[in-house]
């Protein structure tokens, strides 16, 4: 399977010398609006929300590779890899949880019921079938459910809708250090109703050691990785009002990993993700009322495979984690008609089941073989609303009830508004709601390395919070286009679940208290010039012992800007600075230390575009140029310096 979509994606790269560019013609632009926030698409400047939006010109401009390149300086989200491209990366998002960020794609839910904690992986994923990525920050489980309660991740899948063309080819080749080669191909078009976009992307790199220089453990042993994609987006009209659509993804992932403090030379894991969805949408009253009906899942397969060798701290491990979500969705918009003073109201309401399942087979060195095959599933409906007061207060608010088959019925809600005033260049905007998290199989029944073993006995996580802000229209007072936006959110969450400290396990330990503000700054002095900054202040303790929730920062930032030299050439710069934050520490030896303060650190990246000719530009792109040892969990250190060079082109 790996052999074939890696040779896939270099056919492709090779067959179809072309790849997007936001700019070029007959590809397809979404709107200024942001679907992800209320379920409607709505301009940003009217959600009650912390809302940022990662386009394909942005993911180009920028040299992003990875989804979690993407998202690294999104303000109030603090990504923490285990290492370079393709090792395992969670996100915590406004100081909760890894656990408490839930991924759409497409707007289904595509988080690992096999994972701890249901956790999804972001260090695995390119970028190549991606249109754009919207992440929405604040409690969401009055529109999504179980695990929003940090925020939403929507992952957009490029299509071939609005392109205007039968056919449109797209490519990339590129190559750099760490024997790293690269390659991507898109296929996309539209005609006499039928839309496509097929993409094929892969990637293979020797990597870095994740292990820090500074471990007596660390025998310079390289972690690699080999990522091959493969998605198809497919669509029919069925007359003028009705849409059928697929759309089918295959990925294949294998990586070389280490524990924590231990390098180790032939430790793997393998994961093999799939995902489908299907369904009709459409105007059953044309202008007034629109339904989608669709069914999806996904499933992921990962396997760890270790060996025992030369090197005393080494283990044995033959295990398989297999994840599986099937998805129901029925979802509605009815628009109603504008009053004197009420405009752009519409209702939205809907149904959804989510079955989940996990097997999983745990072949650890010692005494730990246990097996588990279980599957839960929930139902739930939501109702939601939003309208527009005179023209400068816009209203939202969204219930949804749950009734899951092992925990009680829950209802959670969030309301919000907007008010514009112009007059001032300035808009001010509050938001509340609930949230919570139902414990996932693996919690409840998961087994694991070390003797892990999951507890039956857990109750649901819950949350409460809300956040009050105020932008300002930098516009108004200078002659270039700017914005400065201020944020401060608190949270309150209770019967969080954790591991146990006496026992490998899962317990609900009490309350946390999270506090904090964001703050984003954008301005283009010049035509030529974008500049760009975000600070984040956050402060998530343990209510019940004082202490900080481990790898959250108290301070984190970025300072970016992109010069536009002339219409063929550009250049992108961005800076991310980490604060200090609690962590469980590894002494120099590689022996565990203990809870204590993981130092932060800086990372620099830059990237280079040049259109070459119309249809062919050259790029370049260069991380960590100085050389940071920072470490975003201790005993992980990042990728070193690395640079990759290659070749755009369309057809």
């Amino acid at each position: 399977m790996r052999t074939a979509l890696l040779a896939s994606a270099a056919f492709a790269a090779i067959a179809f010398p072309a790849f997007a560019q936001t700019e070029a013609p007959g590809l397809r632009l979404l709107p200024e609006t942001v679907v992800t926030a209320t379920r409607i698409p709505t301009p940003i400047e009217r959600l009650p929300a912390g809302v940022t939006v990662i386009t394909r010109r942005t993911i180009e401009e920028r040299g992003y590779r990875s989804l979690v390149d993407a998202l690294s300086a999104v303000p109030g989200l603090h990504p923490v890899q285990s290492g370079p491209l393709g090792q395992q990366t969670s996100v915590f998002m406004r100081g909760t949880n890894s656990s408490h960020v839930l991924v759409l794609r497409d707007g289904m839910p595509i988080n690992d019921p096999s994972s701890p904690g249901g956790l999804f992986d972001f260090g695995n994923d390119l970028l190549d079938d991606v249109e754009r990525i919207e992440v929405v920050r604040g409690p969401m489980s009055g529109l999504y459910g179980s695990g929003a309660i940090g925020g939403v991740v929507n992952i957009i899948t490029r299509s071939g809708r609005g392109t205007g063309r039968p056919l449109t080819a797209l490519g990339e080749v590129a190559g750099g250090t760490q024997s790293t080669a690269s390659g991507a191909g898109v296929l996309a078009g539209e005609r006499r109703g039928l839309d496509y976009a097929l993409v094929a992307s892969g990637l293979t790199t020797q990597g870095f050691n994740i292990q820090p220089p500074r471990l007596a453990t660390n025998i310079g042993e390289r972690d690699g990785a080999r990522i091959g994609t493969l998605t198809a987006n497919l669509g029919a009209s069925l007359g003028d009002r009705f849409r059928v659509f697929g759309f089918g993804r295959l990925r294949e992932h294998k990586a070389d990993i280490d524990q924590a403090g231990q390098d180790d030379p032939n430790y793997t894991v393998r994961n093999r993700s799939g995902m489908w969805r299907a369904g009709i949408a459409g105007a059953v009253i044309p202008g007034r009322l629109d339904t989608t009906l669709a069914v999806g899942q996904s499933r992921d397969n990962r396997q760890f495979r270790d060996r025992p060798d030369l090197f005393p701290f080494s283990g044995s491990d033959d295990s398989r984690y297999v994840g599986t979500r099937t998805v129901y969705q029925w979802d509605n918009t009815l628009r109603l008609p504008n009053g004197s003073t009420v405009d752009d109201a519409a209702i939205t309401f809907g149904l959804q089941r989510i079955e989940d399942h996990a097997d999983v087979k745990v072949r650890f060195a010692g005494p730990f073989a246990r097996d588990v095959d279980r599957g839960t599933r929930n139902d739930a409906g939501y109702l939601g609303m939003q309208f527009r007061l005179v023209r400068r207060l816009d209203l939202t608010g969204n219930i949804r009830h749950e009734m899951p088959r092992d925990f009680a019925d829950t209802t959670t809600w969030r309301v919000g508004g907007v008010l514009s005033v112009p007059e001032a260049a300035l808009s001010l905007h509050a938001a509340y709601g609930t949230s919570f998290r139902a414990p996932t199989l693996f919690d409840l029944f998961g087994v694991g390395s070390s003797g892990f073993r999951g507890n039956p006995n857990l109750r649901p996580e819950k949350g409460r919070g809300g956040e009050v802000g105020a932008t300002f229209d930098l516009s108004a007072f200078m002659p270039h286009p700017g914005r400065l936006s201020v944020t401060y959110f608190q949270y309150r969450i209770r019967d969080l679940i954790a591991n146990d400290a006496s026992f490998p396990t899962r317990i609900n330990i009490g309350r946390a208290t999270i506090d904090g503000v964001e703050t984003a700054f954008d301005l283009s002095p010049a035509d030529w010039l974008d500049v760009r900054a975000t600070y984040t202040w956050t402060v998530a303790q343990d209510q019940d012992n004082g202490q900080q929730l481990e790898r959250r920062p108290r301070h984190q930032g970025s300072l970016g800007a992109t010069l536009r030299a002339n219409p063929r050439f550009s250049l992108a710069a961005d800076v991310l600075l980490f604060g200090p934050a609690a962590d469980v520490l590894y002494r120099d030896s590689g022996a565990y230390a203990g809870r204590g303060v993981n130092q932060g650190g800086t990372v620099v990246n830059v990237s280079a575009r040049w259109q070459v000719t119309d249809g062919l530009e050259w790029f370049a792109l260069g991380r960590n140029m100085t050389g940071s040892r920072y470490e975003p969990a201790n005993a992980y250190v990042v990728p070193g310096a690395w640079a990759l060079t290659g070749l755009r082109a369309r057809w």
